[in-house]
């Protein structure tokens, strides 16, 4: 069996169970229609507005990716399908820029 030298990467294989958390460093306010992040440990902001700033909202509050996918399509006009892609896809933005952590 080969072995691979790349390591794994969690964010990748994320499933809809997932639950994220907000680190400590990282700030968010609404402001007007947007919700802003503040990474403290870069002095980054962030603005979330939309589909985005409900999706924060969901997992910010502890559902699960799952869990943002049900708001996603009882809020918007979207297949369920295309709202797990855009879920998933979002959360790993996060992840990314270090807004959440697995």
């Amino acid at each position: 069996m080969p072995c691979s030298s790349t390591p794994p990467n969690p964010e990748s294989d994320m499933e809809l169970d997932t639950k994220l958390t907000v680190p400590p460093q990282v700030m968010s306010r609404l402001v007007g229609d947007e919700t802003v992040l503040l990474d403290l440990a870069s002095g980054i902001y962030f603005g979330l507005d939309g589909v985005g700033k409900r999706i924060w909202e969901s997992v910010a509050d502890g559902n699960s990716l799952g869990e943002a996918v049900d708001v996603i399509v009882a809020e918007y006009e979207v297949e369920e399908a295309q709202a797990q892609a855009d879920v998933i896809a979002f959360a790993n933005q996060l992840i990314e820029r270090g807004l959440f952590v697995v």
